[in-house]
C-alpha cells in the first residue's frame, strides 16, 4: 500500500499524447515538398517521471503526439512508402523540482532524412504551469511538460514550411 502511494503521483505526472498534440491551425501554408510525405521513425531520450527521475516525457506518447500533429498539418504519409522520415531526440528537459510556477524548457532535435536530402532542426521551447492550473506540484510539472513539448512540435512544424 505504501509503495503504491509513492508510485502513483509519479505515474500521474507523465506527459500525455493529447496534451502534446498540435491541432491543424498551427500550420497554415504546408510545404508541398513534405505534404503527405513524412513518417515518424523514432523518438528517443524520453523517460517516465517518478520519485528517482524528474523527466516526465516518455518516447511513445511523444511519438504519437508528433504523428498526430504531422497528420493534422497534412505532413504525415498516409499510405505507401514515405519520402521522408523524422527522428526526434529529446536532448534535455529542464524541469523545476518545486515551486508555485513550474517553467519547463524542452530541447528536442528533429532530423528529417530521405529523398536525397537531410535536415536537422534543433528546437528549444519553454512553457509554464501555475498554481491556478493545478494545486498539485506533479500535475503542474506534467502540464508544463505538455505545453513545452506541444510548442516544440509546433515550432518544428513551422520550420518545415
Amino acid at each position: 500500500m505504501i509503495v503504491l502511494a509513492l508510485i502513483a503521483p509519479g505515474l500521474a505526472a507523465c506527459a500525455t499524447q493529447q496534451g502534446m498534440t498540435v491541432d491543424n491551425s498551427a500550420v497554415v501554408n504546408v510545404s508541398p515538398k513534405y505534404r503527405n510525405a513524412i513518417a515518424v521513425r523514432s523518438v528517443t531520450g524520453g523517460r517516465m517521471m517518478n520519485a528517482m527521475t524528474v523527466m516526465g516525457v516518455e518516447n511513445e506518447p511523444l511519438k504519437a503526439a508528433l504523428e498526430s500533429s504531422l497528420a493534422a498539418s497534412g505532413y504525415l504519409a498516409r499510405s505507401g512508402t514515405p519520402k521522408f522520415y523524422v527522428d526526434a531526440e529529446i536532448m534535455n528537459l529542464d524541469e523545476p523540482l518545486i515551486g508555485l510556477d513550474m517553467d519547463v524548457t524542452a530541447d528536442v532535435t528533429y532530423k528529417v532524412s530521405g529523398a536525397g536530402a537531410a535536415a536537422t532542426y534543433p528546437i528549444k521551447s519553454t512553457a509554464r504551469a501555475t498554481y491556478s492550473d493545478s494545486p498539485l506540484g506533479a500535475d503542474r510539472v506534467r502540464i508544463a511538460n505538455e505545453r513545452a513539448m506541444q510548442d516544440n512540435i509546433r515550432q518544428f512544424l513551422l520550420a518545415l514550411r
